[in-house]
Parts: C-alpha cells; structure tokens; sequence
C-alpha cells in the first residue's frame, strides 16, 4: 500500500505551513519597502514566491517527499539570508522556521538541517540547539503515533493483512498507473475451502491460527509490490501489479498453500480462487465482480482449484 493517508496528511500540513508563511512575511516586503530597505524587501519578497511556487508544485505532482525537502531547505536559507541582512531584528524569525522544519522532513533530517543553518548563526547556537532537541522529540513521538494510526486504519489486527479499506484506495491508485501505462495486473479472490467446518471442528482459536498462517503462507509467495487484503471471514483478495505467467503464478501458490497449510491432526486445507486479469476500462466494482464470478464457478466446479477471467 502506497502511504496515501500520510500523503495526504503531509500534502495539507505543507499547504497550511505555505499560507501561513506567505501570510507572515508578505507585511514586510511593503514595510521594508517603504523603510527604503530594498534588498530586504526582495529577499522577502523571493521568499513568497519561492514558496508559492513550491506549494502549486505539490500540489499537482504530488511528490510530497521531494517538496517538503525543498520546501525545509528554501525557507531555512531564506530565513538565514534574512537575518544576515537585517541583523538582530530579525533573529526572532529563526525560532517558528526552524521548528516548522520538522513538519516539512524526517526528525533527524530536520535536525541536521537545523544545526546546519546554525552555524551561521552562531550567537545563537544554544537556543537553536534546544530548539531543535525539543521539536526533535516531539516530532519523532508523533511520527510513531501516526504510524500507528496509520496501522489501524489500514491493517486487519487478526491476520496482519491489510483491510478493505486500503484495498479500495490501492485499486483506486492500480487502476489509474494501469490505464496510464498499462501492465498485467491481477486481481484474485481466495477463499478458504470448507474453513467452517475448520471452526466447528477445532474451535475459533484454531480457525484463527489457520488463517494467521494462511497469510504468512501466502506472504512468502509474492512479491514485495504484491498486497492480501482481508475482504472478510476466510476470503481474501490478492492484488498482483505485475506478473508473467498468471497461470503457471496462481497454481504455485494455491499448491503452496495445499502443501503448507494443515488443520492440527495434519489434514490438508485447500483454496479456490477466481482470477480476473485487468483490461482497459475496468472499474474497481467491474474488476471485484469479475473476480467472484470466476470464484463462484471455481467452487461448482469442486473446489481446489482456480478460474479464470481474462475478459
């Protein structure tokens, strides 16, 4: 799963940060015009439209990363250059950029970055460094709250899978780089043959384990762009972005699983899947459907075994 909410969050903290600073300096390109201060008020002035420029930049390319380092690097020289030729009317400055450094990169890229800029100001080194150690702690403290959240919004606590609710944002993503550039994406739909009997017969403790295992069976099967989605009790969805052999693919795993997947007296569990390949104007609703069409008929036609719809 492509980090979207993160993408998202960031996208909006860089956007509220950009408004703010534009807001903040744009009163003093006009009083340090009218002081007669010209070079300030072009400093300052380069400073709004370097940082509208960023901000438009993020906001159609989408490359959050690349912009917020930009981002933490213009605004920190600019802040610097502003104070070189000001002097000490304008060290105040320093203290809101440099905390706001750590909302545009990594903590400790923030912080590199923080005593890099100090240097050149070095009667100011102490307080910068203080500063910096605080929002330092802080912003590593919310990094891992957000990567929880992020966890729980997007992983199903059971079986380590993720959700349905990250499958529907990376199909959104899937389907938009497949109609652009194309590919041989697959979606399968896999579903546990007979798992209730698994429950009745072992108890719900054991048709957890069962599950746990059947996803770690089929996380060593795939690919590291290759996502399983719980789409509910003992069925999962298994998006493939980009494969060969789709058939000579799919009967490895579902052998994999045949072999490596046993009820506690060492019976066999066995899967049904229905394959959908994507084509040119499938839909995420068309692309689901598909696929459990084809799992329907892999289940009339005995279980334990795979189906396949190409159209």
């Amino acid at each position: 799963m492509i980090n979207q909410l993160q993408e998202k969050y960031q996208l909006s903290l860089l956007l509220l940060l950009g408004s703010l600073a534009v807001m903040g300096v744009l009163p003093f390109v006009f009083i340090r015009y009218l002081e007669g201060n010209y070079i300030s008020a072009m400093i300052d002035m380069t400073l709004i439209i370097g940082i509208i420029t960023i901000i438009f930049f993020a906001y159609y390319t989408k490359k959050i990363r690349l912009i917020g380092a930009l981002s933490a690097g213009f605004i920190n020289a600019g802040v610097v250059t502003i104070v070189v030729a000001n002097g000490i009317d304008s060290y105040f400055w320093v203290y809101p950029v440099f905390a706001s450094t750590f909302i545009l990169v990594k903590p400790i890229e923030a912080f590199c970055l923080n005593m890099v800029a100090a240097v050149s100001l070095n009667s100011f080194v102490a307080t910068i460094l203080m500063l910096s150690i605080s929002a330092f702690i802080y912003a590593s403290h919310g990094l891992k709250q957000f990567r929880l959240l992020e966890q729980l919004n997007s992983v199903d606590p059971l079986t380590g899978a993720l959700n349905r609710r990250a499958l529907s944002e990376d199909m959104q993503l899937l389907l938009s780089v497949s109609e652009h550039k194309g590919g041989n994406q697959l979606l399968a739909m896999v579903d546990m043959d007979y798992f209730k009997k698994v429950n009745d017969q072992y108890g719900h403790a054991v048709g957890d384990q069962v599950l746990k295992e059947f996803v770690s069976i089929i996380q060593l099967h795939v690919g590291k762009n290759d996502r399983l989605y719980r789409f509910g009790g003992e069925e999962f969805v298994l998006l493939i972005t980009d494969v060969g052999d789709h058939q000579i693919f799919i009967d490895k795993l579902r052998s994999a699983i045949k072999k490596d997947l046993k009820t506690p007296d060492g019976r066999e569990i066995t899967v049904s899947l229905g394959v959908a390949l994507w084509v040119s104007g499938t839909t995420a609703d068309s692309w689901l459907q598909r696929a459990d069409d084809a799992l329907y008929q892999a289940k009339a036609s005995g279980r334990d075994c795979a189906v396949y719809n190409i159209q």
